[in-house]
């Protein structure tokens, strides 16, 4: 079989986007039936580095004659075309694809590309909202071929491209548009990908100029790694000949062993729970989730336990986009997840949480007081919560500081901080979890993880909440009622400050909240007040 990859000058000036368009054209319309799979570069329809205003007009008026090309290059080298363009998909809807036509010209299936850029999403406002649930990599079968999809930035994820791999592709298109990239890390990539896939691979880019030693290299791999061929920094078109896309390397299973397929090989020994957190279970994380929230306040607090599992479950089981917890430490300094200082109305043991070690507290019943069709809960660990639910939910950790318990307070201390820190490093929390705290806190925050979210606490003055939050530099305030008014939820959002509420567990209540324009409403309640935003 005959794969080409076309590489056409990138426009390094927008004027010039028009010549690199037609030279694309022009390649599909040179294709002759010797030709089994072609394949175009990202952006096809868009070669260049447009601004914001230049971008979508192009596009729109430069995808048709662009398509008709790859149509009549399938249908006229009886092959398998596969296109990658920016796609309106309904008035005003872009998004960033590769579509593959059959020898007849028929689309045969599509792919949008998972992980975009900055620049995409902030500058040319290609449509990303089909990210931010689980989907999985297309495979699009033509003729028996498998094919497998990465544009661009995808060919970086190595978690995405292991899940590909399990799919079983025979081969691995990757359009690109990558223009600041080494060479050699370029190849590098692609013999990886197709390695680890146990698949071809085809990419196509653009020329960065004849000379350049960044982006271009449209290339083919194959399955054991080996490097087929790549066109450097040439303009043109590349072309490789495969005897049998769907030949697979086959390697000893361990030294002396019977033949076994690479990618077989790979996943016999595989052990995801070491990896970090991702598939299906894992959320966008706090700074991407849509606002209005609803979180559950210790859990779903009015059917289970506070700050248990039971109660943490069944409000993630419900959907709740957010959880909130307590954070104390124990004699022994293990951070516990429990909202007072001391432990009679929690559990049924006596005196206060910090003056007992982890094993004293792990011989007492926290759900005795609650129900005894849960008693023999023990002490919950922060650990065992971040470890539960690692990337499933969106935390609102309230850090607890002597501040809150009405003592004096200097700074928070350092060494708890740093264990509370290195639990949510263990389980990949960064962007799923926010402070949510008293000054003392916020300061330490601020110094030890600024790139983690803080949310400022009502205590010890409530009505001064929103000029504390913007002299710590935090990004939600957790008003408290009734001390707060339209005024301060105001003042937060001209300072793009996010306004939490504690809380309320009435649906008129909640209601006026959000028609306050509240961006979260803590709740005890969760599925009943979570129905506000279900309707």
């Amino acid at each position: 079989m005959k794969i080409i990859a076309i590489q056409p000058p990138y426009a390094h000036k927008t004027q010039q986007a028009e010549a690199s368009l037609d030279f694309i054209i022009k390649a599909l319309d040179d294709c002759d039936a010797s030709c089994d799979l072609i394949l175009t570069p990202e952006y096809s329809n868009a070669p260049s580095g447009f601004t914001e205003a230049e971008f979508a007009p192009f596009v729109r008026s430069h995808t048709e004659a662009l398509v008709s090309a790859a149509r009549r290059a399938a249908v006229r080298c009886n092959a398998i075309v596969a296109l990658s363009y920016a796609c309106e998909v309904e008035p005003g809807c872009i998004r960033n694809m590769t579509f593959v036509f059959n020898r007849k010209g028929e689309v045969a299936g599509s792919y949008c590309k998972q992980h975009l850029t900055a620049t995409e999403v902030n500058v040319y406002h290609l449509d990303n909202s089909y990210t931010r649930c689980f989907s999985s990599p297309s495979i699009v079968e033509v003729d028996g071929l498998r094919i497998g999809f990465l544009i661009c930035y995808d060919a970086y994820f190595t978690e995405y491209i292991a899940h590909l791999s399990s799919l079983h592709p025979d081969i691995v298109l990757i359009s690109s548009f990558q223009r600041g990239e080494r060479q050699d890390i370029l190849r590098l990539q692609a013999q990886s990908i197709a390695f680890n896939c146990n698949s071809y691979v085809l990419r196509s880019s653009f020329s960065m100029g004849e000379n350049a030693t960044c982006g271009g290299l449209s290339l083919a791999a194959a399955p054991d790694g080996t490097l087929l061929g790549d066109f450097g920094s040439k303009v043109g078109v590349f072309s490789c000949e495969v005897e049998d896309l769907r030949w697979k390397y086959m390697r000893s299973n361990t030294f002396g062993g019977a033949p076994i397929s690479n990618d077989r090989f790979i996943e016999q020994g595989r052990t995801p729970w070491c990896c970090r957190p991702c598939g299906s279970m894992v959320i966008p994380g706090d700074d991407v989730y849509p606002y209005p929230r609803i979180c559950a306040h210790r859990g779903f607090s009015s059917i289970a336990p506070e700050n248990t599992l039971p109660a943490f479950g069944a409000a993630i089981a419900l959907g709740a986009p957010e959880i909130e917890l307590d954070v104390r430490f124990t004699k022994d300094g293990v951070p516990v997840s429990i909202h007072d200082w001391n432990l009679e109305r929690v559990s049924n043991g006596t005196g206060f949480v910090e003056e007992k070690t982890l094993a004293e507290l792990q011989q007492l019943d926290f759900s005795a007081s609650y129900s005894e069709r849960l008693s023999g809960l023990g002490v919950l660990t922060l650990e065992a919560v971040l470890a539960k639910f690692a990337r499933q939910v969106i935390v609102n950790m309230h850090i607890k500081s002597d501040i809150e318990d009405g003592h004096p307070s200097g700074l928070y201390s350092l060494e708890k901080f740093r264990r509370i820190l290195a639990l949510i490093d263990k389980y990949d929390m960064r962007k799923h979890v926010y402070f949510m705290a008293a000054t003392d806190v916020m300061e330490r925050a601020l110094q030890e993880a600024p790139d983690i979210a803080r949310c400022m606490s009502a205590a010890p003055e409530p009505w001064a909440i929103v000029d504390r939050a913007i002299e710590y530099k935090c990004q939600k305030v957790q008003l408290y009622k009734p001390y707060f008014n339209q005024e301060m939820i105001d003042k937060a959002h001209a300072n793009n400050i996010r306004c939490n509420v504690f809380w309320s567990d009435d649906i008129q209540e909640a209601k006026s909240f959000l028609d306050m324009g509240v961006d979260c409403i803590l709740t005890n309640d969760y599925w009943n007040i979570s129905s506000l935003l279900r309707k």
